[in-house]
């Protein structure tokens, strides 16, 4: 018998309408007081969650420039923005995989081609936004050793690291990096004349 072709499955190369970057800002919904780039933290008092009301979710994501349907997400979708936020930040630890919230959400979501063949979740609005996320975690479950949490304990963001060797530190060298820097170079003893 002639093999007319590879007998392994098929990786199909697909694109889909979301970014890693967008599933990543929907991880970082809940960060700590350092997590915005202008904060000037003296002192931490936990997690703020942005995903508490549906006028913080938005303001936050479309602050952080990810398109949103046009209007409020409901209870239910806030809820599973939470889920995929938790098993993102949760891949931070080496045993966890697939939790319960995201499987339904996978489950229930179909997929289709669009007019620019790009493969998206079927449906409007905010349940289309959160299947489309689908794609980037599957990615992200990939490159789970490359994701990261900030190195300012007050920051708490959660990032890609997609530099060569592997060890970048912050979330954003201009912003906490740079204030770890500061803090450092403070601490140094005066030179002597």
């Amino acid at each position: 018998m002639s093999r007319v072709g590879p007998r392994e499955p098929v990786a199909a190369a697909l694109v889909g309408r979301r970014s890693i970057a967008d599933l990543l800002w929907v991880a970082n919904t809940r960060h700590g007081p350092g997590g915005h780039w202008f904060a000037r933290v003296t002192r931490d008092d936990g997690d703020h969650d942005h995903l508490a009301t549906a006028v913080e979710a938005e303001r936050y994501l479309v602050d952080h420039r990810v398109s949103l349907p046009p209007h409020p997400p409901t209870r239910s979708e806030l809820a599973a923005l939470g889920a995929i936020r938790a098993m993102v930040r949760g891949l931070l630890s080496p045993e966890a995989g697939w939790t319960p919230g995201v499987r339904r959400i996978l489950s229930r979501t179909g997929f289709k081609l669009d007019e620019e063949r790009r493969l998206v979740a079927a449906g409007t609005g905010w349940s289309a936004f959160i299947g489309d996320l689908m794609l980037p975690l599957l990615e992200i479950v990939g490159m789970r050793d490359r994701l990261a949490i900030c190195g300012n304990p007050a920051c708490r963001l959660v990032f890609l690291d997609a530099s060569k060797s592997g060890t970048r530190r912050w979330c954003d060298d201009a912003g906490c990096g740079n204030r770890d820097r500061v803090k450092r170079y403070r601490r140094r003893p005066a030179a002597s004349n």
